[in-house]
């Protein structure tokens, strides 16, 4: 059965019973976080650091504020290549896993359920404040839907209030999720596989702010742009 909402996001239900194993929904969260488009010869990537100022992070427990999105836009105005397979976010032990999941617009992420009960998905939209529930179902049943606006979305589950999640859709394919060290509060980054050109490099978290907005970035063919990217509470991060 095919439903379709209010906001041009389309769900469905394929009623099959079926579980990942967690190599498999590992594997399949990386690839969500997958950068740039096939190899070209005029591309080079961009690396370099996060790290938290003046702020503390939460690095226990399943709603830990350990990872940051960092991703790229073009400077000017960009044909995008468009979104590329599949993503997957689980419901298992009463925790959606993973906690926070990139992926580029226009991409479809299918919903599981691990768990012997029944479980709900309702977004809330971080930037508008709409919501859309997209359903409710029961054990090994999935439900996939399209993200077709850019935006962090909040996830959540009626059934279960304690359950919530990000998914944090981006235009275009140059992002990667990142953890950052519990005792160091920061962590590496790379996004490869980058067309030669001037980008915005923007970092999100679901507590923290990027220090001084998005920082502007040169990439040129074959060679590495640095970029160190510093997160802070939103009261220091105009400065």
């Amino acid at each position: 059965m095919t439903r379709h909402s209010s906001c041009c996001l389309r769900s469905h239900s394929d009623g099959r019973g079926w579980r990942l194993p967690l190599a498999i929904w590992l594997a399949a969260a990386a690839a969500a976080g997958a950068q740039g488009a096939a190899d070209c010869t005029d591309c080079g990537s961009v690396a370099g650091s996060v790290t938290v100022w003046q702020a503390a992070v939460r690095s226990q427990g399943a709603k830990h504020d350990l990872d940051v999105v960092v991703y790229l836009e073009p400077a000017g105005a960009a044909e995008l290549p468009p979104a590329e397979g599949k993503a997957t976010m689980d419901q298992e032990g009463l925790v959606f896993l993973p906690h926070v999941l990139a992926v580029q617009k226009g991409t479809t992420v299918t919903f599981l359920n691990s768990d012997p009960d029944d479980h709900n998905v309702y977004f809330l939209n971080e930037r508008t404040g709409d919501t859309l529930d997209i359903g409710t179902w029961g054990p090994g049943v999935s439900v996939d839907h399209t993200f077709v606006e850019a935006g962090p979305v909040i996830t959540l589950c009626k059934l279960h209030l304690e359950m919530a999640a990000w998914v944090v859709v981006v235009d275009g394919p140059w992002f990667t999720t990142v953890r950052l060290d519990p005792e160091t509060a920061a962590a590496s980054f790379e996004i490869r596989q980058v067309p030669a050109g001037e980008y915005r490099l923007h970092a999100w978290h679901k507590k923290l702010r990027q220090k001084g907005g998005a920082a502007a970035v040169t990439v040129a063919p074959g060679a590495p742009a640095a970029a160190e990217v510093v997160i802070t509470k939103a009261k220091y991060a105009s400065g």
